[in-house]
């Protein structure tokens, strides 16, 4: 349903498609439904600790991707922040407990991998606005989910005609602030840097979490999570140091080179 709602609001039937349509699909199947049917499904078997932990895969995930198509070249100093900030959610969210589902944690690290693919394809492929690519690939997604949903959940009326006001306005919220918001802004910055300057900065979303708990529900803020939170925001600080050397050491060999 949600992205069914950032389909509706995104999608401008006159402009037409650019990209191919076959990529279209194959996008819209790694970046979007897949993902998303493994990852939630996933997440539904495991503690929430579990889960928050291993879904920051996706980070590494997209870097490695970006690199294995050639779109960049890996980073150690990047990767070693990135390596930094998981452990700092691992302090946050508390380590996994001792039997776990495996079926949950593979079906969040086959997501996280699904969902890294289809980024790096979205950069390779795509020939369309960020507005029209996002709207078009969330209507395709819709039809995928919808079977995924039939196979895996039950009482599908049910539900519908027994869910509270809170929870549609849930899923509206979600379905703009979440998907047609966040997804403007997440696919623009990818549209203008590089893989790996973007997508450690998702490493951020479990910190959120946890503060809004804070805020508005009354959690308690202890010490790991402050501990954590100082390690996650140290590992994005020197990914932003190894973008910045790689720059500076760039300007220092063109400087340096003799001309003609």
């Amino acid at each position: 349903m949600m992205y069914a709602i950032a389909g509706a609001i995104l999608f401008r039937p006159r402009s037409g498609i650019k990209t191919p349509l076959r990529w279209l699909i194959i996008i819209s199947v790694f970046g979007f439904g897949l993902q998303s049917a493994l990852i939630f499904y996933g997440v539904s078997l495991v503690d929430t600790s579990l889960a928050n932990l291993v879904v920051q895969a996706q980070v590494p995930s997209a870097i490695l991707a970006a690199w294995l198509l050639g779109l960049e070249r890996l980073n150690p100093l990047r990767m070693a922040g990135v390596a930094l900030a998981i452990l700092g959610i691992a302090v946050v969210v508390g380590m996994p407990k001792p039997g776990e589902a495996y079926l949950g944690l593979i079906c969040i690290l086959a997501g996280t991998a699904s969902w890294g693919l289809g980024q790096a394809l979205i950069r390779l492929k795509s020939r369309d606005s960020i507005r029209q690519l996002i709207g078009a690939m969330s209507l395709l997604a819709v039809p995928q989910l919808f079977a995924a949903s039939l196979l895996i959940e039950e009482d599908h009326l049910g539900r519908l005609m027994t869910g509270s006001a809170y929870e549609w306005f849930g899923v509206v919220f979600l379905g703009v602030g979440s998907f047609v918001v966040a997804y403007l802004i997440w696919y623009g910055l990818l549209e203008r840097n590089r893989m790996d300057q973007v997508a450690p900065f998702a490493l951020l979303m479990p910190l959120v979490g946890m503060f809004n708990g804070v805020v508005f529900f009354d959690e308690t803020l202890t010490a790991s999570f402050l501990f954590g939170a100082a390690l996650v925001l140290s590992g994005l600080v020197i990914t932003i140091m190894a973008r910045d050397a790689q720059r500076v050491g760039a300007s220092t060999s063109r400087i340096g080179t003799p001309a003609g």
